[in-house]
């Protein structure tokens, strides 16, 4: 005689629950890295926008001898996770400057010459105002070009010296970095 044959069919409750618990358990630790990626590369427009801002004000003193002032921060719509579009008083803002972003831009940019602190026009604070997280804390990054006294100029919008950098405390100049003043995004 032959023996029952006993075949498995399906899952068990206790093999689908210790699936789901897993799945579950990836996703909790997978959903918030990806979102910290997607809001590193939001931040890298920033710096690259900032670095091209810092190119085009280098050129313009190189011939005129002087850094260009572009009075507000631009486009200026409600920052938010969502790109916005370059208007035309964005460009007409920037201008004389020469500068206009590739597309729809997530931050707000400045360039900023205090002329109490570079009254000969030869420093001046580029920067990039955003909140890509939304989650209400202002995120910022600065271009600070000293004068060749060292004097720095503030950024337009909130009127913040140079970033600082966090492990030896001292000024960040001529390179572009973020304000730990403000957001991380």
């Amino acid at each position: 005689m032959r023996a029952p044959h006993r075949h498995s069919r399906g899952f068990t409750l206790l093999e689908m629950m210790i699936t789901v618990a897993i799945i579950g358990i990836l996703a909790a630790i997978a959903i918030p890295a990806f979102q910290n990626y997607q809001n590193r590369s939001k931040r890298a427009e920033a710096f690259a926008n900032l670095a091209a801002i810092r190119d085009v004000e280098k050129s313009y003193f190189s011939e005129y001898n002087a850094f260009v002032n572009v009075a507000g921060s631009w486009p200026g719509a409600p920052l938010g996770p969502n790109k916005r579009q370059w208007t035309a008083l964005s460009d007409a803002a920037f201008g004389k400057l020469g500068w206009r972003p590739e597309g729809a831009v997530y931050y707000d940019y400045s360039a900023y010459i205090d002329p109490a602190a570079c009254p000969a026009l030869d420093c001046f604070t580029a920067a990039a105002y955003g909140d890509a997280d939304s989650d209400t804390v202002l995120a910022i990054i600065e271009y600070v070009q000293p004068s060749g006294t060292g004097a720095t100029s503030t950024d337009a919008v909130l009127g913040l010296g140079p970033p600082i950098d966090p492990i030896t405390g001292t000024p960040m100049l001529n390179e572009v970095a973020q304000n730990f003043a403000g957001g991380l995004y």
